[in-house]
């Protein structure tokens, strides 16, 4: 039975069947019965690959190891963070980009009726989206440890709304520092940096020496009463409610719950606001005295003026600019990664070296599309007094300086350590970055700016070969800098599988005349 038009129930589930556009639309033109065969395969696995980890947690629970602790610590601190992220994200689309608030507002239906199920559909949207890694952790735990750990659902349900509450004020408090037209780049770059930031910071116990790492543990062991690492705590209250602890997840589900409904009562009308200040309410008048002063000269020549409009394309989007930034904070743990294996023959540039190769790799690659695949106006280009070269090489001309700046950074420190080290590093950088953007230009695939990071969905060969790429050349420098022999193998196979992707020459056909 449907809830009636207008209710509470039938808001929620409104925005619960756009969430379910949205996720649909991920799979493009697949069927439904293959999208549920996929989702059912993948919770199958993500089943089979807990079930060792179940095993270990029943093990640690019998032992009393302190590295069970640290584990359930990560994982809130996973899923909070992570929740705050989607919930801003969330939040901004429903300002932004729905674009039906100023029509339920007009509605008899109260702002805070309307604000109220927005935020649980937001709530659910976002937590549902970390339910599927930690829920087959926790039925396959209750199968082999006890039943108890199926407090794991109302637990990661308490931090989800805590999460879509601390991510609904953030939005708001932003409305009211930065502003409407800034408070949606803010938001998005915010919400980037909050996921990526905790999803690397579950790594950092890997990362951490083997000193520090048993300092850790042994701190926790102790369990000193007073301390930091007391396990009695408070602030160790969400891992005692993953655990079943009925006190533990009892006040985690009542702060949870009740900070989600005092939110939702209370930012109803602050909401409101903010739509009609998204929907394009007029700015103060210093504002726009400011901007009318600033002027920008007229730059002379075709190859500074192309360079400055792909310049300023960058700059005019700084949520863009974060996404393809978000590839070097995925990179940076590789380093260390690289460093531990290498053991006491390991230094610190050798480690850094192949992850400034990938990273300069994957930025050119990124600004590459981003600059040929991407252009808004290919039309006004064509109509230029200009040679498609020449608007090429400008536009790759383009990309090589924001490359530079971003890896020459690193490279500047690197010199002062081990000159050397850094020459050979930029020679590598450089070969990955060119052969990254050659393989953009001689293949183009158009699409829209905002997708740049789903831009190998239409060709995942194309995606292939840019990994391929990074690996050669990454592999090439690490062999170098460790006096391999065959250190040119890597390079010659990078060139190798350029010359491959070059574009062939069209064949001149004769038409024969009747």
């Amino acid at each position: 039975m449907s809830a009636a038009p207008g209710t509470f129930l039938w808001l929620i589930a409104h925005d619960l069947r756009l969430s379910g556009r949205r996720f649909r639309a991920m799979f493009r033109s697949m069927s439904m019965t293959k999208i549920v065969l996929v989702m059912l395969s993948a919770l199958g696995a993500f089943h089979l690959l807990a079930w060792p980890f179940a095993i270990w947690i029943r093990e640690a629970e019998e032992t009393g190891d302190p590295w069970l602790f640290l584990m359930l610590a990560s994982a809130v601190l996973f899923v909070i963070p992570w929740v705050v992220s989607q919930a801003l994200t969330s939040a901004t689309r429903a300002l932004y980009t729905r674009g039906d608030l100023d029509l339920l507002q007009a509605s008899p239906m109260s702002p805070r009726v309307i604000f109220a199920a927005r935020s649980l559909a937001i709530g659910i949207e976002a937590t549902s989206s970390v339910t599927v890694f930690f829920l087959p952790v926790a039925n396959m735990a209750a199968l082999v440890a006890g039943p108890h750990w199926l407090a794991a659902y109302p637990a990661i349900l308490a931090f989800g709304l805590l999460g879509t509450a601390l991510g609904l004020w953030i939005t708001l408090v932003l409305f009211q520092l930065a502003g409407p037209k800034r408070t949606r780049t803010i938001a998005q770059v915010l919400a980037t940096c909050i996921g990526a930031g905790f999803a690397l910071g579950l790594q950092t116990l890997n990362l951490l020496p083997a000193s520090y790492r048993k300092a850790l543990l042994d701190a926790i062991g102790a369990n000193e009463p007073g301390t930091l690492f007391d396990r009695e705590g408070w602030l160790w209250l969400p891992c005692h409610a993953l655990r079943g602890e009925a006190d533990a997840l009892l006040i985690m589900m009542g702060l949870g719950f009740g900070l989600f409904v005092i939110s939702a009562l209370t930012l109803g009308t602050a909401f409101a606001h903010g739509s009609l200040g998204a929907a394009g309410a007029p700015e103060p008048p210093v504002k726009r005295l400011h901007r009318a002063s600033s002027r920008r000269s007229f730059r002379a020549g075709v190859g500074s003026a192309l360079r400055a409009k792909e310049w300023r394309l960058l700059m005019r989007d700084p949520w863009l600019l974060s996404q393809i930034l978000l590839q070097i904070l995925y990179t940076l743990p590789l380093s260390i990664v690289i460093w531990q294996a290498l053991g006491p023959q390991g230094t610190i540039a050798i480690s850094v070296a192949p992850a400034l190769v990938v990273i300069a790799s994957q930025i050119s690659a990124s600004l590459a599309w981003l600059t040929l695949s991407s252009e808004d106006a290919p039309e006004f280009l064509a109509s230029a007094p200009i040679t498609r070269g020449e608007i090429e090489r400008r536009k790759l001309e383009a990309i090589a300086v924001p490359v530079l700046a971003i890896v020459g950074l690193p490279l500047l420190g690197l010199l002062f350590v081990e000159p050397k080290t850094a020459l050979i590093t930029f020679a590598f950088a450089a070969g990955a970055a060119i052969s990254t953007a050659l393989l953009n230009l001689w293949h183009p695939s158009p699409g829209k700016r905002g997708d740049v990071m789903r831009r190998h969905a239409q060709s995942k060969l194309v995606g292939l070969m840019e990994h391929l790429l990074s690996m050669f050349w990454a592999l090439a420098i690490m062999m170098t800098m460790m006096k391999n022999s065959f250190a040119f193998i890597p390079v010659l196979l990078a060139l190798m599988l350029l010359w491959m992707n070059r574009p062939k020459p069209m064949s001149l056909t004769r038409v024969a005349l009747p």
